[in-house]
C-alpha cells in the first residue's frame, strides 16, 4: 500500500503530525510519500493509493482538486478552525492509521465543476472547482455587470460585486458567506449566489447538476476576473463569457466515520456544543 501525506508547511504543528502519521504508516509497512500544499506533482499523486491532508479544508480542496486526476481519495487531518471537508484530528492518529491499512472506511463522491472561458467563440477549459468559481470585479475596480444564463435562459444582470456559481461542498464557504444555504451532502446541486447585489431581492438561485451556468460581463464592466476554489486566477474581458458544468469527474473524500452533518453546522457554524433545546 502507497499512501501520500500533503501538509501545509504553515499550518503550526503540521510537520510534527506528518512525522507521527509517516511513522505509524511505515510501522504497518506502507510506503509514504510526502508533498508541500503548492506541489503540484510528484509521487504523492502519481502513486499513492490514499492521500492525507493535514492542514485546514483549505488545504484539503487543493490536494482534492489534484487527486481527482488520478481518482485518488483524500482524508482530511483538521489543524484547521471550521474544517467540514477534514475529518479526523490530533487525538486518532493510531486508530486511523489502522483502518486505513485494513480497508476500513468508505469513500463519498462529490460533484465538481468544469470551468470554461469563452473568448471570440472559442471555449478553453480553465479549471475544476471543488468548491466554487467567482466571477468578480478587481480590488481596484468599481461594481461589475454580470449576465447570467441558465440552459441559455436569460435571467438577470447583476450590478455588484460578483457572482458565485458553487457546488454542494462550495454550499458552506463562500456562497454561504454571501448570503446562500447550506445544502446537505447528497443534494447535486448547483447554487448562484450573487455578491453584495445592488438588485432589490436578489437570492441564490438553486439550480440542477446538470444545468450549464453562463456568467458574462456587459459592456460597462470593467477589471472582472475568474476565480475558482481561490486559488485559480483568470482575467475576463468584455464580451468574454464564463461556462459553469457538472464535471464527469468525482471529488473522492475517504470517510472513516463520517461526521453528522447537521451536528457538524451545528458545532461549526452556529457554535452549538449540545442540544440548548428547552
Amino acid at each position: 500500500m502507497n499512501v501520500g501525506i500533503v501538509i501545509n508547511e504553515k499550518k503550526q504543528d503540521a510537520a510534527a503530525y506528518y512525522a507521527k502519521l509517516a511513522e505509524a504508516f511505515r510501522a504497518r509497512g506502507v510506503t509514504v510519500f510526502i508533498a508541500g500544499k503548492n506541489d503540484i506533482s510528484g509521487e504523492v499523486y502519481e502513486s499513492s493509493d490514499v492521500i492525507i491532508s493535514i492542514g485546514g479544508d483549505g488545504t484539503f480542496l487543493r490536494v482534492a482538486g489534484r487527486a481527482l486526476l488520478n481518482n485518488i481519495p483524500v482524508l482530511g487531518f483538521n489543524l484547521g478552525t471550521i474544517g467540514f471537508l477534514t475529518e479526523f484530528d490530533k487525538g486518532s492518529i493510531d486508530s486511523t492509521v489502522d483502518r486505513i491499512c485494513r480497508g476500513d472506511y468508505t469513500v463519498e463522491e462529490r460533484s465538481v465543476l468544469d470551468v470554461s472561458l469563452v473568448r471570440e467563440n472559442e471555449k478553453r477549459f480553465i479549471g475544476l472547482a471543488v468548491n466554487d468559481a467567482v466571477v468578480t470585479r478587481d480590488v481596484e475596480a468599481n461594481t461589475c455587470h454580470l449576465a447570467v444564463h441558465i440552459n441559455g435562459s436569460y435571467v438577470a444582470t447583476y450590478t455588484g460585486d460578483g457572482i458565485i456559481v458553487a457546488t454542494q461542498t462550495g454550499s458552506t464557504a463562500y456562497s454561504l458567506s454571501a448570503g446562500g444555504p447550506i445544502i446537505e451532502p447528497g443534494n447535486d446541486v448547483l447554487l448562484i449566489t450573487p455578491i453584495c447585489s445592488q438588485k432589490m431581492g436578489s437570492r441564490t438561485i438553486v439550480a440542477r447538476q446538470n444545468s450549464s451556468i453562463s456568467v458574462k460581463p456587459v459592456s460597462k464592466s470593467k477589471k472582472v476576473r475568474l476565480i475558482i476554489d481561490g486559488h485559480i486566477a483568470e482575467k475576463v474581458e468584455p464580451g468574454d463569457e464564463v461556462i459553469c458544468e457538472s464535471s464527469g469527474k468525482k471529488m473522492k473524500i475517504l470517510r472513516i466515520d463520517p461526521p453528522n452533518f447537521y451536528s457538524a453546522v451545528a458545532g461549526k457554524l452556529f457554535g452549538e456544543s449540545r442540544n440548548t433545546e428547552d
